[in-house]
């Protein structure tokens, strides 16, 4: 299985982060977590086109985590994509979102595909041949962390946006890569969000492998993020980057 980091950054514009994106692949199949704007471009540097994509699960409805579902569904409209399946799935408010967008947008309504709209509950599911557990998480109403794995023992897990929980500890128990928010430094705390050292004890609670920081303001920019976290967890410790990659089993 194989992480990519396709956008670590926020609802601020910035030249090397995108908003936020992950990609998940393994045996063939690949599933996004978040879609956040500009996100499908790097999917394609990534060489996954939306031909690849099986898969999109949300986080929540921010638009930084989101708003290429849009363009995602314009697209699956050219003639090139006839026949194509792909699921969507999210917290219940999906399919109003979706019908929302579509209201405004009337060209956003599948043509040739199909597209699979799934409001998830908290629980064990699989999404396009992934082991995929939904954990209820501190932020919107409707925000959701997700652990994915390939059914052979590599898992990730992917905070969303968040802030101090249980269910942070429960969604990254004993996996291999925990991606998890870092918006801001310590010194600057924000409600709804963590910071480095936030989310290392998240990590150390959960024993988890490698702790990925990510989702990052401009006010991270300087700081000694790692410096932060590995004050409460000993494990490896990684800033996210644009187009990383995690290799994982």
């Amino acid at each position: 299985m194989q992480v990519t980091i396709l956008g670590c950054g926020t609802a601020v514009p910035s030249f090397q982060r995108f908003p936020a994106g992950y990609l998940v692949e393994a045996d063939g199949s690949a599933l996004a977590v978040d879609l956040g704007p500009g996100v499908l471009r790097r999917l394609a540097q990534v060489g996954c086109g939306i031909e690849r994509l099986d898969a999109v699960i949300l986080t929540h409805y921010h638009t930084d985590h989101c708003a290429d579902v849009a363009a995602l569904l314009f697209a699956l409209r050219n003639p090139r994509y006839a026949g194509k399946k792909l699921t969507i799935a999210g917290a219940p408010g999906l399919r109003s979102l979706i019908a929302d967008l579509t209201r405004g947008w009337p060209w956003l309504e599948p043509r040739g595909c199909t597209v699979e709209l799934v409001e998830v509950e908290p629980g064990v599911m699989e999404i396009a041949g992934f082991e995929v557990v939904a954990v209820p998480v501190v932020h919107t109403a409707q925000s959701l962390a997700y652990r994915v794995g390939d059914g052979f023992g590599a898992m990730a897990a992917f905070s969303g946006d968040a802030d101090v929980c249980d269910g942070l500890v429960e969604v990254a128990r004993d996996v291999d890569l925990f991606v998890c928010e870092a918006a801001y430094p310590d010194e600057l705390r924000q409600v709804g969000h963590l910071t480095p050292k936030l989310a290392a004890q998240h990590a150390a609670a959960a024993e988890c492998g490698v702790l990925c920081l990510t989702h990052f303001y401009p006010e991270c920019q300087g700081v000694d993020l790692v410096g932060q976290a590995a004050a409460a967890f000993s494990g490896t410790i990684v800033l996210a980057e644009d187009l990383m990659q995690f290799p994982l089993g």
